[in-house]
């Protein structure tokens, strides 16, 4: 018997003081989790604080809070609601958890929700009365052992009516599995199921979206590489009681390495097309991207560059806000020279001659046929093989800037599609042979090779594309 209890006893020290463990560890990576989190990127104007966390033996109390920091004169009077906007989030410890969606093995198991008790009771009380009492957003998180976590955070339904307009939303969640509680790269999701809006200009509805991304890595700290798809199903638009469109929409969108460059596509697809403001011809539709030869370095600098031009941006505001000429011509001066050095990376960097390139097809389908195939490529040849600057790319004339691509471009499409105003406007453009009109049909073709220009096989001076109806002569 004594034996027994000795076991007991040490078995309970043990899960006690691995319980401690745990808690210290999760302490320590949700700090870092909040510290790493920039609501806009590089500046401190407005951030997330870890304003209390109360450790039990067995589980904590944590508030996040959203802190306004360095405000403008005249936005200072926001200041007040620095800390009020908060998440509150009970947490239990591991290694056993009783999660919502049954027992689990982790490090811990949080259940937050978003707290606007701090806020003025006027806006209190409209939010507890569009949510009925229930709080805004919730979020439920699983700390695993191997430093990942999974994350559900949730919308609460809503149904709201007022003489300005309506809206409501059956479910709107999302879904985070990450490697690491300080990682951009995971998996994401967004569902979202029944969303209406409408007003006295007209009304949408969404009965369905569904979001897949994909991180596979971020370049640089700043550049993902992704998969993403996007399904919107059941799309409508009315106005003045009428439907003005309706279909369903899938966005497919694709980037990766390729050596030392960077490659991708996207692909939207329209489908069950119809209202007032589609052609009804028109059925289902097709755009397809694809791009190659995107030096992966230069991606990764022109985005830094990028994301410090914003944050001088939003620091420029705050200056002319706070009336500080001194602070606002600095940032100034940085960002002209930091823009300076956004298009030479542009301009000399990004693109690769005889590797970057771009291929295109789009195509309109209806019940009695194809009413439209555009397809193109594109590639990129620089300046006698080198990337020109912006001043060289400046000072050539328009023949020599068709020596910087190759290109065939093919459009096939029925009359019948085009607006009438675009219709009657069509004699310029025929005149100019830039279209023909064949069998029916509007064609032209495009292409440029070797910096000569020709189309529907005829060879056409570079200026006729800027003005249809000049001299179509290719010479001098």
């Amino acid at each position: 018997m004594k034996k027994i209890i000795l076991a007991i006893l040490v078995l309970g020290g043990l899960w006690l003081g691995g319980t401690y463990v745990i808690g210290q560890t999760v302490e320590s990576r949700l700090r870092q989790q909040v510290a790493d989190l920039e609501l806009i990127p590089g500046s401190d104007l407005v951030r997330l604080e870890l304003s209390h966390y109360d450790a039990g033996l067995l589980g904590a109390e944590a508030r996040t809070c959203l802190v306004l920091h360095r405000l403008p004169p005249d936005l200072a009077q926001l200041e007040a609601f620095s800390g009020t906007l908060c998440d509150r989030a009970e947490i239990r410890f591991g290694p056993l958890l009783f999660t919502d969606d049954g027992p689990a093995l982790g490090l811990a198991y949080a259940r937050g929700r978003l707290d606007l008790s701090g806020l003025p009771e006027p806006v209190t009380a409209m939010v507890d009365q569009v949510f009925q009492g229930q709080p805004p957003v919730t979020a439920r998180t699983l700390y695993r052992f191997d430093g990942g976590l999974r994350v559900r955070a949730a919308v609460t339904p809503f149904q709201v009516s007022s003489a300005a307009g309506r809206a409501s939303l059956g479910r709107l969640t999302l879904d985070v599995r990450s490697p690491r509680a300080d990682a951009a790269t995971g998996r994401f999701f967004i569902t979202g199921r029944d969303l209406q809006v409408g007003g006295p200009l007209g009304a949408a509805t969404l009965p369905a979206l569904d979001v897949d991304i994909t991180v596979s890595e971020l370049l640089g700290d700043v550049l993902p590489l992704m998969d993403m798809t996007l399904a919107a199903t059941g799309l409508s638009m009315t106005r003045g009681g009428r439907e003005q469109f309706t279909g369903d929409l899938t966005l497919r969108t694709r980037s990766r390495r390729q050596g030392d460059t960077l490659a991708g596509d996207l692909g939207l697809w329209l489908d069950g097309l119809g209202g007032d403001a589609v052609p009804a011809a028109l059925a289902s539709g097709y755009l397809g991207l694809a791009y190659q030869g995107i030096d992966s370095a230069a991606a990764v600098r022109a985005q830094r560059l990028s994301r410090e031009l914003d944050r001088l941006r939003i620091e420029m505001i705050v200056g002319a806000l706070a009336d500080d000429q001194v602070a606002l011509e600095a940032n100034a001066a940085q960002a002209r020279q930091l823009g300076e050095e956004l298009v030479t990376v542009l301009t000399r960097e990004l693109l690769r001659p005889d590797r970057s390139g771009l291929t295109m097809l789009a195509v309109l389908d209806g019940d009695k046929g194809r009413p439209l195939t555009l397809d193109g490529r594109l590639d990129y040849r620089g300046l006698d093989g080198l990337n020109a600057s912006l001043a060289e790319l400046r000072m050539l004339p328009p023949a020599g800037l068709l020596r910087l691509v190759d290109l065939a471009l093919n459009l096939d499409a029925d009359p019948g599609l085009l607006p009438p105003p675009l219709r009657a406007n069509l004699a310029g453009p025929m005149q100019a042979g830039l279209v023909a009109h064949r069998d029916g049909r509007l064609v032209s073709r495009l292409m440029v090779r070797d910096g000569a220009l020709t189309v529907n096989g005829e060879p056409l001076a570079p200026a006729a594309l800027m003005a249809p109806g000049a001299d179509l002569s290719a010479g001098p």
